[in-house]
């Protein structure tokens, strides 16, 4: 078992060696409190923009489903005519300068997994870079822009913020409870108190009194090598190899298993750089992966290998308040409105 897999069971399964923890991840929580106080009474600088700054985030490690949601939030907004523009830290982008608006001539290992698969589904404005205030002030340079989208950075305080979306996974929630890295939390459970709206990445219930449950629908299998879409009638004739890593890849199996009933797993670290040799004796097998793994595999897949293709979607009414919402903080930032 991997060390990355040896830490995922620490942190989200029940062991006694959380307790002798439980006072360093207290510290912790301390440090961070302390941080974001002074942030929050401006002793330290915050760098407030002239259109609406959405974080949409988690305070946990590993995945939440911030991508599906933010390519179906910010989907929504253009219906409504909304100029929306996208930062991200650009996890494991291998640049040398930031911040970097993105282009159609970047590639996977310019500016990473996560913000390569946004663009090339979203084909909306978006700058990447560590420092989200500096990626912020060059979306806002360069596009007329009604708002920002900041995939995560909910602990980027400098970065102000007009409303913070905070996503919780429903099926492993909070694991031990312990800061890292001690446990998966990047800030303690009080902050669920502060933020303005929580969706909930709906496993078989839902688990929290939040303000909407996010539901999830396939949209269909495609072909890694060409991207093109082919049926899913015929998965059961096949051996199947699932593939994922992603931060809960337990999420995507489930997913995967309303399309086929029994298949191999593979499980990888959270944004693995795949290559060939990942893929050794799945000859012939069907390889299905997910898209965020798909873009670090296409130039190097087989005919045989597929990803599926997930859509998130909020109930109307959820998205109705959530909307509301953003149009109250645009009509803050008026300057009528001082």
């Amino acid at each position: 078992m991997s060390a990355s897999n040896l830490i995922q069971r620490f942190w989200y399964r029940d062991s006694l060696w959380r307790w002798p923890l439980y006072p360093l991840s207290v510290l912790l929580q301390l440090l961070v409190l302390i941080k974001r106080f002074l942030y929050q009474k401006r002793i330290l600088k915050v760098r407030e923009f002239s259109v609406p700054v959405i974080v949409v985030g988690n305070i946990t490690v590993g995945g939440t489903g911030k991508t599906p949601f933010i390519a179906y939030l910010a989907g929504q907004l253009v219906k409504k005519n909304y100029r929306v523009g996208i930062v991200s830290r650009g996890y494991q982008s291998q640049l040398s300068a930031y911040p970097h608006l993105v282009t159609s001539d970047d590639s996977v290992a310019d500016i990473g997994d996560e913000a390569f698969m946004q663009y090339a589904n979203m084909s909306l404005p978006m700058a990447i870079g560590p420092d989200r205030v500096r990626a912020v002030e060059l979306l806002l340079s360069k596009f007329s822009l009604d708002l920002v989208i900041s995939d995560d950075g909910l602990q980027h305080y400098r970065m102000g913020r007009d409303l913070e979306v905070l996503m919780v996974d429903a099926q492993r929630k909070f694991g031990n409870q312990l800061m890292l890295p001690f446990g998966p939390l990047r800030e303690p459970l009080s902050r669920l108190n502060s933020v303005d709206f929580i969706v909930e990445n709906v496993g078989e219930s839902p688990q929290l009194p939040v303000c909407a449950q996010m539901l999830t629908e396939i949209k269909g299998l495609f072909q890694v090598c060409s991207n093109l879409p082919v049926a899913l009638s015929n998965l059961e004739e096949n051996s199947v190899c699932a593939v994922a890593g992603i931060g809960n890849p337990q999420r995507f199996f489930n997913t995967l298993s309303q399309c086929v009933a029994n298949f191999e797993r593979r499980i990888f670290p959270d944004h693995h750089q795949f290559v060939q040799s990942d893929f050794n004796g799945l000859d012939d097998d069907l390889v299905i992966m997910t898209e965020k793994d798909a873009v670090k595999c296409r130039n190097f897949a087989r005919q045989n290998w597929y990803y599926l293709k997930i859509e998130a979607k909020l109930e109307d009414h959820q998205l109705s308040r959530l909307m509301d919402m953003i149009n109250h903080a645009r009509l803050k930032k008026r300057p009528d409105n001082g």
